[in-house]
């Protein structure tokens, strides 16, 4: 029966955090307006106002995949608990609210892209998100929350939860730089990851007796 409870109850955290990703990176793309064209308007205007909302592409697109990061991230790493307990879901809550709220610093991003405030607002939202996965990862590895078996994954996987802040520290370096450079870091997130966490090597296989 306790099994059954402590799987009912990791499930139930797991589908909620789905949910409020799903949402997050849905309510991303509401921000991307249609162009401001008065009517009568001609092509050329038409085809001129929407390559203006290039930075709201550019943010959407961003935050789409640091988003969808996030979410593939708490995945695997949900994937490979045995149980939830009191402070999981509270630090699971903590993680949801920095995702919940990212639309406003892409909003945000989209609209100052060429503002050291602008990035900058956005990079330390990043580092306050990456931050909460941090401490939740943390904990269910000191708590014991893992499945026996899956426990050395689960370490290496919250060792790979430092790259949001890393690539939100760096963003915010390089925005202080020039705003338009913080997109690298963003931008190589991925090698980032590979660098903090490398995949475990796969065992080579024995030769033929």
């Amino acid at each position: 029966m306790s099994d059954s409870f402590d799987r009912h109850s990791l499930d139930r955290l797991t589908f909620f955090s789905d949910a409020v990703f799903a949402i997050a990176m849905t309510l991303l793309v509401v921000e991307v307006r249609l162009p401001d064209v008065a009517r009568p308007f001609s092509e050329v205007a038409l085809a001129n106002a929407l390559l203006g909302l290039i930075p709201q592409y550019v943010g959407f697109v961003i935050s789409f995949f640091v988003v969808g990061r996030f979410w593939v991230g708490h995945h695997r790493f949900f994937a490979r608990l045995a149980r939830s307990d009191d402070m999981l879901v509270s630090l699971n809550l903590l993680l949801l609210l920095t995702i919940a709220f990212m639309p406003f610093p892409t909003t945000l991003i989209s609209h100052f892209i060429d503002s050291r405030v602008g990035v900058g607002v956005y990079a330390g939202w990043l580092v306050l998100a990456g931050i909460a996965n941090v401490l939740l990862e943390r904990h269910a590895v000191r708590a014991g929350l893992a499945r026996p078996e899956a426990a050395a994954e689960v370490r290496r996987l919250a060792r790979g939860g430092w790259a949001p802040v890393a690539v939100g520290v760096l963003a915010f370096g390089a925005a202080m730089i020039a705003p338009l450079l913080a997109l690298i870091p963003l931008g190589l997130s991925p090698v980032i990851v590979r660098l903090i966490a490398p995949p475990p090597r796969k065992p080579k296989a024995l030769p033929p007796a």
